[in-house]
């Protein structure tokens, strides 16, 4: 046998074990009871349609409730399973509560001057059933954080604020949609 095709043979016997080796993976996979995530979530209660008011902010930014609502209606819209919606075509209502807003330095440099900053939200939010008012899921102080740079001008901070909060608002709303329709 010339050099050549033994290599091609030992390739190929390479490629059978390799193959082999995740067929039995996944078939013991499958046996343990681990499945994929993301198929098939739903929300508490079954509700296809629900109305999601602008979440309450009880911080000092101004924008934030606004921002963390649209964001989490982009982000649960998108998961295909839920519609938004106003008025009586709602079964239930998704409450959302900004409770904390934080930017904390995080890093300094020698002069004890702060060189980066670590933005973190807090919400609570809560699923209604409309009809008897019954609280379905409930999840407090989820939190989201983000750290960002801080620059020696004050307008490339705010920037940089400002981006880091659209940062959070996306994290946040994603980890509050995988809360509420997969239950982690």
């Amino acid at each position: 046998m010339s050099a050549p095709a033994a290599a091609a043979g030992a390739g190929s016997r390479r490629r059978r074990a390799a193959l082999a080796a995740l067929a039995a993976a996944l078939a013991l996979s499958a046996s343990c009871g681990y499945r994929l995530v993301g198929f098939g979530g739903k929300l508490p209660g079954g509700f296809t349609r629900v109305e999601v008011p602008i979440f309450e902010n009880r911080t000092t930014r101004s924008d934030i409730g606004r921002q963390l609502t649209q964001d989490f209606i982009d982000k649960l819209v998108s998961s295909g399973k839920t519609a938004v919606v106003r008025g009586p075509e709602a079964e239930a209502d998704i409450r959302g509560v900004v409770t904390a807003y934080r930017k904390d330095p995080i890093t300094f440099d020698a002069d004890r001057k702060p060189l980066a900053n670590r933005l973190t939200v807090v919400m609570d939010v809560s699923l209604v059933a409309r009809d008897g008012g019954r609280t379905l899921f409930e999840e407090r102080g989820v939190a989201a954080r983000w750290d960002y740079a801080l620059q020696s001008d004050l307008e490339q901070n705010d920037r940089q604020e400002d981006e880091a909060v659209g940062y959070v608002s996306k994290l946040m709303s994603e980890k509050l949609v995988n809360l509420m329709l997969e239950g982690f």
